[in-house]
Parts: structure tokens; sequence; C-alpha cells
């Protein structure tokens, strides 16, 4: 046996390692997605059948979020729903507002958007709020644009 028959004994050992591992995975990301799949049909069975199972209909509620949609200034009398939400914000912006912001947060940061990126290509951020910053806009960010506005 020479040195040439040991590598390449080696070699496709090494081969079969990745693909067990390939396999592995892929049966443990299928489960993973059988699991996920059951658990939203039965979120949504259960929400059909409180649905159902309520006596009045909250007339000023979402029909998907089952969440109050009444404003602080003119909550409905006959909703049924909640009104503790109230702190919970949704802000709609356009892609060049977005970009904007997202901007504004790297130069505060004194970054560009490559560097972020390459902090989290290697986990080791300049700061807690570089990590954050990354959490908000990670992969979200249309770089073209981000160049072409600034």
């Amino acid at each position: 046996m020479n040195v040439d028959d040991i590598v390449a004994e080696k070699i496709a050992a090494a081969r079969r390692r990745a693909e067990e591992a390939k396999r592995r995975r892929a049966a443990l990301n299928a489960a993973r997605q059988r699991g996920l799949a059951h658990r939203h049909a039965q979120r949504l069975r259960n929400q059909a059948a409180a649905r159902t199972d309520a006596e009045e209909p909250k007339p000023a509620a979402d029909p998907i979020t089952d969440a109050c949609i009444c404003t602080v200034a003119e909550r409905d009398p006959a909703c049924a729903a909640p009104h503790d939400d109230f702190d919970d914000v949704v802000t709609v912006v356009s892609e060049v507002e977005w970009h904007d912001g997202v901007r504004t947060a790297l130069a505060r940061l004194g970054l560009t958007y490559a560097e972020l990126e390459d902090q989290a290509r290697r986990r080791d951020f300049i700061s807690a709020q570089a990590q954050v910053l990354w959490v908000s806009i990670g992969g979200t960010v249309n770089t073209e644009l981000l160049e072409e506005n600034q």
C-alpha cells in the first residue's frame, strides 16, 4: 500500500462523512419543517375554534390577527378585544426611507454596510450596537440602492 492509496482512502472517508452529515441535516430539517407545519396547522385550528366559540363577534377586530383595530382616540364600545396593546405601533416605510434609516444608523456607528456584513460573517462585532444593528437590518439592504442614494 503506497501513500497515494492511503490519501485516496482518507479522501473517500471524508466524502462519506460529509455525505452522511448532509443526509442527517436534511432529515433533521425535514422533521423540523413537518413539526412547524403541524404546529401552525394546530394554531390555526385553535384560532378557528376560538372564533366559533365566541358568543359575541368582535366588530372592530382584524380577522387575521384577531387584534383590536380601534384607535386610542376612538375606541369602539362594542369591541370585545383587549385594548392593552396600543404600545405596539407599526410604522410602514418606503424602501428609500428604509435605506436612509440604515445609512443613518451605519453613520452613527462609523461603519459601512460591507464592514458590518464582514463583522457578521466573522461573528466578531466591534460593539453591541453593531450586533443589534445587524440583527435589525442584516440581509434586508439593497447595497446598490444604499450606495446610489448616498
